[in-house]
């Protein structure tokens, strides 16, 4: 069976981490996600199938052994999939980069000819409903607000070549996109039924916390992921942690459980790490609190810069996403950080915030909003 993973989605949600990387090629437990994906298609998939962006040629340096096909315009992902036709032959997986799903998830899947992965959840408002009669699946509503049922889509299906005669069909919506939801629709219509399969292990990553609860979910599932790293006298590290390899931790420092330091990092004495992602050659180095937060590569804490992660109200942490307070639906929430940002000494940064690349934050600042340019 060949795999076929979408990739080539901008990322906008994830700003300012996809200033620099695409979405797939963040790490969690310091592989990225679409290295994941791949290791959950170990023994199933004998052809992986990446549709990206041509711009995006960190995934092309990243995974050379993948085959390569590119979507022109963000056209939907009707339009994404229609990229392989001519290339996949019988029934093929498809699946987001950028969703997490067990290899006995993707097994289930690979038994049908034709197939719908699906979860029962608490809010349904951002994601599409099926419903369900006799293990098929019987409709598609997108996104309702008050729909009855809590049985959705996971975008992860099992097709054949005939659903490029569906997408062929298949109009553009009110995105201004092709939407794979209709091309299925247009197959249920045809009588083509679709089996509908409960997933135990799906874990969709669409803001940026939501690498957070992955990075716990891997990290329970594989225990420590620990490298070459120097541990020096006097640091206290809570397991499960994944630390890259070239990282010197400590002395004098604690890496709560959760935590996720890459390669050539330094967290160094008096600091403490909670349930936090620090990317590569990225530098924690003295009197430095970082909670709950995600820190993008090459970047610098100067000493007392502080990650607040809880209000003082104790309400759920709002993040703007495009324009938008977001409830993030967490109390503990800290700053996101992209590349190759330097902090000065005693910088504050309050809960929610987030920080784009190649910035310079002075000494004494306290950052009450997001940071899109130098102060």
């Amino acid at each position: 069976m060949q795999a076929v993973i979408l990739c080539a989605g901008s990322g906008e949600r994830m700003k300012p981490l996809t200033e620099t990387m695409s979405k797939v090629m963040i790490p969690v437990a310091n592989k990225p996600l679409l290295q994941w994906t791949i290791d959950s298609l170990d023994e199933i998939a004998d052809e992986i199938i990446l549709v990206i962006r041509k711009e995006q040629k960190d995934i092309l340096d990243a995974f050379p052994h993948c085959t390569i096909l590119y979507q022109d315009k963000p056209l939907g992902t009707a339009n994404a999939i229609a990229c392989c036709e001519g290339h996949v032959k019988g029934s093929f997986i498809v699946i987001m980069g950028d969703d997490y799903v067990s290899r006995e998830d993707m097994e289930k899947l690979s038994r049908h000819a034709l197939s719908a992965g699906y979860c029962h959840v608490n809010d349904t408002e951002k994601f599409g409903i099926f419903s369900i009669k006799e293990g098929k699946i019987a409709d598609i509503i997108e996104k309702p607000r008050n729909a009855e049922g809590n049985t959705v889509n996971c975008g992860i299906y099992v097709f054949d070549e005939r659903i490029f005669d569906a997408i062929r069909k298949t109009e553009l919506s009110e995105r201004e996109e092709y939407e794979i939801t209709d091309s299925i629709r247009l197959l249920i219509k045809q009588g083509i039924e679709i089996t509908a399969v409960q997933l135990k292990d799906w874990q969709p990553v669409g803001y940026p916390w939501h690498l957070l609860d992955l990075n716990k979910k891997i990290l329970e599932k594989t225990g420590s992921l620990i490298g070459k790293a120097e541990i020096k006298p006097g640091a206290c590290i809570e397991e499960p942690v994944a630390i890259g390899d070239g990282s010197i931790i400590g002395p004098n420092c604690y890496i709560r459980k959760h935590s996720s330091i890459g390669k050539n990092c330094k967290v160094g004495n008096s600091c403490e790490i909670k349930n936090s992602i620090i990317m590569d050659n990225s530098h924690v180095p003295h009197l430095n609190y970082v909670g709950d937060s995600i820190i993008g590569r090459n970047c610098n804490l100067a000493a007392g810069t502080i990650f607040a992660n809880l209000r003082l109200d104790e309400k759920n942490v709002k993040m703007k996403i495009k324009a938008e307070k977001i409830d993030s639906g967490r109390r503990k929430l800290g700053c996101v950080v992209g590349d190759n940002v330097k902090f000065g000494i005693n910088v504050s940064v309050m809960p929610g915030k987030k920080i784009w690349p190649n910035l310079t934050i002075l000494p004494c600042t306290v950052v009450k909003e997001d940071v899109t340019s130098s102060r």
